[in-house]
């Protein structure tokens, strides 16, 4: 009876590491610049994780960047240097527009351009941290939502034609 319990905390445990494992690398994925969620939607179902995992992690991992930068940029730009030529490439006219339509420009823009480059152009141009932030994770999590059932729809597409 005990060497059935110890293999079967083994057996829990070694499930347990093989998801930590998958999860962090979809999350890294997601994170990642170059790749962010249009790889790791698609890493996610290729290492064997279920579609909520892999629109939470890689939706996770894709967030967190816009996070970073919106708390960053507030620091840098308290050093006065990095302030006056942050200020060269911010407009008044373009703040106007965008505290005004940032927050849909965000949602639809987000997915394309990628969060990294995103969050860098709205603090610049001054949209407010919270607007932002909120804007791009419903960009996110819906863009990972469509991204991840069309993949998993293809795949169950494509297994119930092939032979």
């Amino acid at each position: 009876m005990t060497g059935l319990f110890i293999y079967l905390c083994l057996f829990i445990f070694n499930w347990m590491l093989e998801y930590f494992y998958k999860s962090v690398t979809v999350w890294f994925i997601g994170f990642f610049p170059w790749a962010e969620i249009y790889v790791a939607v698609p890493a996610g179902f290729g290492l064997g994780l279920d579609i909520y995992s892999v629109v939470f992690w890689s939706a996770f991992g894709n967030y967190i960047p816009a996070v970073i930068i919106s708390l960053s940029y507030d620091t840098l730009t308290g050093y006065p240097k990095i302030n006056r030529w942050l200020q060269k490439f911010s407009s008044p006219k373009i703040k106007r527009k965008i505290d005004k339509n940032g927050v849909w420009t965000t949602i639809i823009l987000t997915p394309w351009l990628g969060v990294w480059a995103m969050a860098a152009t709205v603090k610049i141009f001054g949209m407010k941290s919270r607007p932002f932030l909120w804007a791009s994770f419903v960009s996110i999590v819906i863009y990972a939502l469509v991204l991840a059932a069309l993949i998993r729809w293809g795949f169950d597409i494509f297994f119930k034609v092939a032979p």
